[in-house]
């Protein structure tokens, strides 16, 4: 007999389970179900009895849980209940639940819910059924919680309840009559219909009776039938109704042929009229598809046939929705109509024939969407015969002329389900090929991806019409002849060329397959068939000029390819080998994105030549002539294609070319002139290449021709009227665009006639038809075509070396007055430029005046607009490289220095623009001015002996040297290796003379290219060298005076690189510069405070410092008279000098003696008869002098700790702090080997500078820093010197010592103190043993102090031992076995002395914010890190006393003193851990360890991590020891339920004699102030006892009750925890 308190578990459980929070609600409801899993029939019946004890009474919320949760059980673990009374209590629980009326609806589903769970059972299905049929009897209204269980059980279990439906169908039939309420009509009919599709589920598979059969069931179902028709069909209720109809369709297969007979008509009336009443049709259209179905299996035909029209009707009301396929019963509507048009239509096709065919002839969209629609269905699904089919195309050949989308989407699929099934011959199939043509040349709408059938309507109708043609020409074998060749009819058509990318690609596909000539029936026989082979040759030829998207292009010549043999049998041959290559080329220009005009160029030659190659081979000029006739016919196809109308205009030239017939040349050359639109500049040229391509065979009738039109353009000529007057402006635009293409004309007629002809040509003709234009333009348009022609006219005469053009001058001026109009544009100005360069070319050479004119003008007019773009577009690019070429024609023509200085002076400016284009193009040009110069050079004997712009051109070029580009310094180094080339001739050197140092610049303009600035500075230090060997005396001053302008460089680089030049100059020269140094320094110093680039600063006083070297006192003298403080480039040239060992000690000496010689300060009276002492200058100077003079002489690491505390010294405005990474270790040996003098000195002004007032010297610069030029060293304040006296004066801690070591009165002194000594311990006081004994017994005598802040800092400094090893404790005392004793001592006093501090005393230290518990944090912090490095037999003694104080801190609410105190642990664990001391305590701090591992506060339990990692080895268990180490990362995020749930299978069995006392001691956390400590109490228990094999020994009862307490815990997470926690004692019987 098990008591009430056994079973208290389950009852907690139980009282949990209406908590306030959900978490806790849904992991007590997990737990219930986990218990259930193990002993079911328990927790059922304890379940059971809490429901129905009047004590509990839970509310309806929570009986519906319970309920939910006894289903999980049942539905799970039904099997296994073999208590007849616990299923017997819940089923009669659960029936009075179901048919009591009051009941709440959510307890009444969970109570269903569990029925039919334990339904579901097969071994309890049939106590179920038993129940549940008992609830049905005979005139007596069911339970609608009855009527739904049933329901839900036979669909769930149809093979366990079969044999109670006919008993159940059999009392439902007497119920029928007394239903009223609809909600259990609608419940009953859902019923009927689940025991409906059982019965015919068991049918079908023969389970679990083999001989089952529908007939078993007729007589049942017929009065349940008759009755709904007559009862329930005729509702007011909609739901009844939807309800009821569905039943009827799932029951008419249980019917007698005769009932269904007598009944099916009725039904269907009655369905139909019920269309009208509803929204959602589903239901309806289902049943009718089922009683159809079953109708017609049964041969009912004849009875059906009166209702056929109407059940059209209705349906097709159905079809003409667009089904929605975001509601998916739309979607099964639209199905389940289809479906009964096809039994409709297999059993009555003539009747669904003329259905169709009326709502076909309807104008309604709608409805020829709908019929549509079906007529696709029914001939795929081979419904209908070929008569009826053929009717159906007749009709559908009417609606072609739909423009509605929906309906062209319609027909489209009917003609893809007709060409499918082989219904169109090719004359049936014509208009339907047409109709698709047609629509697919519609704009689609561009789409990211392709529409799913959720979105049909997305597609457009184009997209649809283009995806079916290609569809049918490539997939559909039987549409192939429909398409071939009516397709043809569609390529010449302007109505169709929208869809010639999809003609095109069919074409292409099916000309392969049709690409055999017959002679007897050709198929290019033109109108009214498809178009001529001319037609066809210049239509598809100018189709594919244009590269575009590759489809048309490639399509065309594919077509060509396959034509081939249609357009005449002498072109197989030659097309077979031109047309592959044409389509590879014209792939190759599609993949191209933006094709250049080159390639494009090429690519419109390869089809003239194509097409010239194609007359060739036919040799008939008929056929020539029709081609040129088809061509002009074909002009007005291209107005709004103009690159199409263009190539087709130069295929026109090709024709004429290739003809001999005068009369047909003269009226196609009128006619393309009349036909010709001069206003657009592309037609113009387009008819120029054409004419100037007809002047090549025919020149003479050509230019009789330009002459014509020429005087017919003459607006003098043209009579005048009144409306001519009106109309003027426009007919002068008219004359313009005329005389521009016929300039045009004229370069083209030039360029392309004969050399034999075109001399005599120019002369006459063309050039005064040119000059009278130029003389009577005033249009930009003829002004361009003027300067195309003029360039082709001077190239061709270029060809006659002896021909002069007496015109040159008028052109020349005319070109340069172009080349000043403002904003000229590029392609212009391109023009300009190249058609100056052709006219310089030729003879005789220019004047200096023509010269200048015209360098000016180009220069200007090129140059600023590389500033101006970001991109260099081709123009641009070509305006430079014309301008090159001009220039070098230029020097070519005259090679003079004057000619050299014109340009080199023009260029300089250039050179140092901002605009990194313009500086490349600008050196570029001046390179190529001097190379030319060179090669073009001629040295007479009364020519100049001295090339007198060396110096100024070096000068400006030494920036350059260094430019960011690659490409200037490269060019620059060329320059500089050219100018000193040229000097070099000048001076007598002749050209085949090989110089080393020459050399050694042309080695450096290959290399300077590279990206490595090390390499390029080495390479510009060899120019440099090379400069100064080359330079004389008064070469060098001057080149010196030019080239400090470049320090100023407006690019850093560059600036730095003028640096460095000087730098290599003054190193090699600098001794012959004494007389010059103020006049230098001056100049350098001035332009130095205006750069800010550090490198070049940093270079400049490099090349001061080298100037030092050979005059040191003549600078030092000079920078000594600079105001204070310091400007930077000064500082910059102090710091550099001391880096020079030998300049160091000379510069220290001269300082040394103004301090000692001159007089610190002078006294002035005041206004109140007071004296003020005022620091004089002199001193200042040298102090400052020597205090930058050592700036860069500290240690390093000293210095990169400076940089930031001396930014305002360190950094350059504008730039980054100058890192100090570099030793000069002599220059420090001279600082040490002074220091004593010099630091005497320095801390005897130090202290006789106190109460001096600083000099106060206004500035004469506005914008100084401060208004005085005066600035303290505001960091001298923040210095701590210990660790720089250690590092680097240790001889001097030991006097530092003993001048500290005294009593102090005031508190902060002896704090400071304190503070230094504990520091000194930290870096080991530099290895003097001695002295570390003497601090440590003075932070020691400091314990007592009165101060608790001293004894803080006094127990860090103890504390700081832990820093150091015990291998360095024996280093610093030198292996004295004296010294090894006394560190042994000490550091028992020291641990003595911690362990003493971890005392409290002060009652506000429990808290952790007390400071004697600070005092203890220290101390703890000390042991944790000194435990672990301290000998064993040291820590022992104290080891239990720690221990015990651990405990207590753990205890403690300060997350600080907790970490504290662990990490003391994991000192104790490395140093005592393998002694029996510790392992007497370690089970005991295991278990916190454990608990700790969810403290709230994240730095302990890192802490709790690292000292269960030191505590897993002296476990004796290695499965725990391995997961200490491999799972508790301190960093990581520990999952401790999974972790907990791990490690207590190995706790268990490794320390399974500890088992009691881990329980016992884990239960003392169930009441700790903090939650998470609870919780994780919780989960460690209930490990613990789940995993625990011996059960003897365990007091688990207080673990039961223990849990239930935390129950009731008023935090949730530990509420969830103990729920989590209870199944796991589920072996535990007694307990439950």
């Amino acid at each position: 007999m098990q008591s009430s308190k056994e079973k208290g578990l389950v009852c907690g459980l139980l009282d949990s389970v209406g908590d306030v929070n959900d978490g806790v609600r849904q992991t007590v409801a997990g737990s219930l179900i986990t218990l259930g899993r193990q002993h079911p029939a328990l927790v059922l019946s304890c379940i059971h009895k809490f429901i129905t004890s009047p004590q509990t009474a839970p509310k309806v919320q929570v009986q519906c849980i319970l309920y939910n949760i006894a289903e999980n059980i049942m539905r799970e673990c039904g099997e296994k209940i073999e208590d007849v009374e616990v299923i017997s209590m819940w089923i009669e629980g659960a029936l009075k639940l179901l048919t009591l009326p009051s009941v709440a609806p959510d307890l009444q589903e969970g109570a269903s819910g569990m029925m039919v769970a334990l339904g579901s059972n097969s071994t309890h299905c049939n106590t179920v059924m038993e129940s549940l049929v008992g609830q049905i009897q005979t005139g007596i209204v069911p339970s609608q919680s009855i009527v739904e269980t049933l329901g839900a059980l036979v669909a769930g279990n149809v093979r366990g309840t079969i044999p109670y439906l006919k008993i159940l169908l059999g009392l439902i039939v007497g119920c029928l009559p007394q239903v009223k309420q609809d909600t259990l009509k609608i419940a009953i009919t859902n019923m009927l219909s689940k025991f409906s599709e059982a019965i015919l589920e068991a049918v079908e598979n023969k389970e679990p009776d083999p001989n089952i059969s529908v007939n078993s069931y007729m007589t049942e179902s017929a009065a349940i039938f008759e009755s709904l028709v007559h009862l329930w069909l005729k509702s007011s209720n909609a739901g009844v109704r939807h309800e009821t109809v569905v039943c009827l369709g799932h029951m008419s297969h249980l019917l007698s042929k005769e009932k269904l007979e007598e009944l099916a008509g009725l039904v269907v009336t009655s369905v139909l009229s019920l269309y009208r009443k509803t929204s959602s049709p589903y239901s309806l259209t289902l049943s009718l598809a089922l009683l159809i179905d079953a109708v017609l299996k049964n041969q009912l035909t004849e009875g059906m046939k009166f209702h056929v029209d109407n059940l059209l009707s209705s349906l097709f009301s159905q079809v003409c929705i667009t089904p929605d396929y975001a509601e998916p019963n739309t979607v099964k509507n639209h199905y389940e109509v289809l479906r009964c048009y096809e039994l409709l239509g297999n059993h009555y096709p003539e009747n669904v024939k003329n259905h169709l065919l009326q709502r076909l002839e309807n104008a309604s969209h709608m409805q020829r969407v709908g019929a549509l629609i079906v007529t696709k269905h029914l001939i795929n699904s081979k419904t209908l015969n070929t008569e009826n089919v053929s009717s159906l195309i007749s009709t559908l050949n009417a609606i072609l002329t739909d423009p509605n989308s929906k309906v062209v989407k319609s027909v489209t699929q009917v003609i893809v389900a007709l060409c499918h099934n082989n219904h169109l011959s090719p004359h049936a199939g014509a208009p339907f090929i047409t109709y698709l043509v047609k629509h697919s040349a519609g704009v689609s709408p561009s789409h990211s991806r392709r529409p799913s059938l959720a979105e049909p309507d997305r597609e457009s109708v184009a997209e649809v019409s283009r995806r079916v043609l290609h569809l049918l020409a490539t997939t559909v074998e039987a549409a192939q002849p429909i398409l071939w060749p009516h397709l043809l009819n569609f390529v010449c058509s302007t109505e169709y060329d929208a869809s010639l990318p999809t003609t095109l690609s069919c074409l292409a596909h099916l000309a392969n397959k049709y690409s055999s000539f017959n002679e007897e029936k050709p198929i290019l026989v033109g109108p009214p068939g498809p178009p001529s082979a001319p037609v066809l040759l210049s239509r598809l030829l100018v189709l594919s000029c244009v590269p575009g998207d590759g489809v048309v292009g490639i399509a065309a010549l594919k077509l060509l390819q396959g034509l081939a043999a249609h357009v005449s049998p002498d072109v197989v041959e030659p097309w077979n080998q031109h047309l592959p290559q044409l389509l590879s080329t014209l792939h190759d220009l599609t993949l191209k994105v933006d094709a250049e005009p080159a390639a494009m160029q090429m690519w419109h030659d390869s089809l003239r030549d194509f097409l010239a190659s194609t007359i060739t081979h036919i040799n008939n000029e008929e056929y020539t002539n029709n081609i040129g006739k088809a061509q002009m016919e074909q002009l007005h196809i291209y107005d709004k294609q103009q690159a199409q109308l263009c190539f087709l205009m130069s295929l026109i030239g090709v024709t004429l070319r290739q003809t001999t017939n005068k009369t047909f040349i003269a009226t196609t050359l009128d006619s393309l002139f009349n036909a010709t639109c001069h206003k657009s500049a592309i037609e113009r040229e387009s008819f120029a290449l054409c004419v100037g391509t007809t002047a090549a065979s025919h020149i003479d009738l050509v230019l009789t021709h330009i002459d014509i039109w020429l005087k017919s353009a003459d607006p003098t000529k043209r009579p005048m009227s009144f409306f001519s007057l009106i109309k003027q402006d426009t007919r002068t635009d008219e004359t313009s665009w005329v005389r521009a293409g016929l300039v045009l004309c004229l370069g083209q007629i030039s360029t392309l006639a004969s050399p034999a002809v075109v001399g005599s040509r120019v002369d006459g003709p063309i050039m005064l038809h040119l000059l009278n234009i130029i003389n009577s333009n005033k249009s930009d348009v003829v002004n361009e075509a003027v300067l195309h022609t003029v360039s082709n006219i001077a190239r061709a005469l270029a060809r006659l070396p002896s021909f002069k053009l007496r015109q040159r001058p008028l052109l020349i001026t005319h070109l340069v007055n172009t080349a000043k109009v403002d904003n000229i544009p590029h392609p212009v100005l391109a023009s300009v430029l190249q058609a100056l360069r052709d006219l310089v070319a030729l003879e005789p050479e220019l004047n200096v005046e023509e010269r200048t004119i015209i360098l000016q003008a180009a220069l200007t007019a090129t140059l600023p607009r590389l500033s101006q773009t970001h991109n260099v577009d081709s123009y641009l690019t070509k305006c430079c490289a014309q301008l090159s070429v001009l220039i070098r024609t230029i020097i070519q023509k005259d090679t003079s220095p004057a000619t050299l200085d014109d340009v080199t002076t023009l260029l300089q400016s250039w050179t140092v623009a901002p605009t990194e284009l313009i500086r490349i193009k600008s050196v570029e040009l001046l390179h190529a001015a001097l190379r030319t110069y060179y090669d073009h050079l001629n040295i007479t004997i009364e020519g100049p002996t001295n090339f007198n712009q060396t110096c100024h051109l070096l000068a400006f070029l030494t920036p350059r040297l260094t430019d960011p580009c690659s490409q200037v310094r490269t060019q620059a180094v060329g320059s500089v290796f050219m100018v000193l080339r040229i000097a070099g001739r000048y001076n007598g050197v002749t050209p085949d003379h090989v110089d080393d140092d020459l050399e050694l610049l042309k080695a450096a303009e290959e290399q300077i290219s590279v990206d490595d600035p090390h390499r390029i500075d080495n390479l510009v230090k060899d120019i440099g060298k090379v400069m100064s060997t080359k330079l004389s005396f008064v070469q060098l001053r001057s080149f010196l005076s030019s080239v400090v302008v470049g320090l100023q460089d407006r690019l850093g680089e560059s600036s730095a690189g003028v640096a460095l030049v000087i730098t290599t100059v003054f190193s090699l020269r600098g001794h012959q510069l004494h007389q010059h140094i103020k006049e230098l320094l001056d100049s350098i110093y001035n332009r130095l405070e205006k750069v800010t680039h550090p490198e070049t600063r940093r270079r400049t006083v490099e090349a001061l410092t080298r100037l030092a070297s050979h005059n040191l006192n003549l600078v030092l003298d000079t920078i000594l008279t600079y105001p204070l403080p310091y400007e930077k480039g000064v500082c910059e040239t102090w710091h550099n000098l001391g880096h020079d060992a030998q300049l160091c000690e000379s510069a220290i000496t001269l300082l040394t003696q103004i301090l000692e010689r001159t007089q610190l300060y002078s006294e002035q009276p005041t206004t109140t008869d007071a004296t003020v002492k005022i620091a004089t200058i002199p001193p200042l100077s040298a102090i400052c002098g020597l205090c930058e003079l050592m700036h860069d002489l500290r240690s390093h690491k000293e210095s990169t700790e400076g940089e930031h505390e001396d930014s305002d010294w360190e950094k350059v405005e504008g730039g980054e702090a100058v890192k100090v990474t570099h030793h000069w270790t002599a220059s420090q040996q001279i600082i040490n080997n002074n220091f004593p003098s010099l630091a005497a000195l320095l801390l005897l002004s130090y202290g006789s500078y106190v109460g001096v007032v600083a000099p106060l010297h206004q500035t004469a610069s506005a914008n100084s820093k401060s208004a005085f030029n005066f600035i303290p060293n505001r960091g001298a304040t923040t210095l701590v010197p210990t660790k720089m006296l250690v590092l680097e004066a240790p001889k001097h801690i030991e006097k530092l010592v003993k001048c500290l070591d005294t009593q102090y009165s005031y508190e902060m002194q002896r704090v400071s103190v304190a503070v230094i000594f504990a520091q000194l311990i930290a870096e080991k006081c530099g290895g003097n043993c001695e002295l570390l004994e003497n601090i440590t017994d003075g932070l020691l005598s400091r314990l007592n102090d009165r101060s608790v802040h001293v004894r803080r800092l006094a127990v860090r400094g103890l504390a700081n031992f832990a820093q150091l090893q015990n291998d360095q404790l024996v280093d610093a005392c030198h292996s004295s076995e004296a010294r090894l004793s006394w560190v042994s001592e000490k550091l028992t006093e020291i641990i003595t002395a911690l362990v003493e501090a971890t005392d409290q005393r002060d009652s506000s230290g429990s808290d952790g914010t007390g400071i004697e518990t600070q005092v203890a944090l220290e101390a703890l912090r000390g042991l944790a890190a000194l435990l672990p490095r301290l000998p064993q037999e040291t820590v022992l003694q104290h080891t239990p006393t720690l221990l015990i104080r651990i405990r207590l801190f753990s205890e403690k609410s300060s997350g600080e003193v907790r970490e504290a105190g662990l990490g003391v642990l994991r000192g104790l664990a490395s140093s005592v851990g393998s002694t029996e001391e510790f392992r007497d305590h370690l089970h005991l701090h295991l278990l916190a360890a454990l608990v700790h591992l969810a403290d709230p506060h994240p730095p302990t339990v890192v802490m709790c991590k690292s000292a269960l990692q030191a505590l897993g080895p002296h476990l004796g268990s290695d499965a725990m020891n391995a997961m200490f180490q491999n799972h508790l990362i301190p960093s990581g995020v520990l999952n401790y339920h999974q972790f907990i749930t791990d490690l207590t299978k190995h706790m268990v069995t490794d320390l399974s004699d500890h088992m009691g006392f881990f329980i016992q001691a884990t239960s003392t956390y169930f009441k700790s102030s903090e939650p998470s400590l609870r919780r994780a109490a919780a989960l460690l228990i209930g490990n613990l006892v789940y995993h625990c094999q011996s059960n003897e020994e365990l007091n688990v009862s207080s673990v039961s009750h223990g849990l239930l307490y935390l129950l009731r815990d008023p935090d949730p997470a530990v509420r969830t925890a103990a729920a989590i926690a209870i199944p796991l004692l589920y072996k535990y019987n007694d307990l439950l």
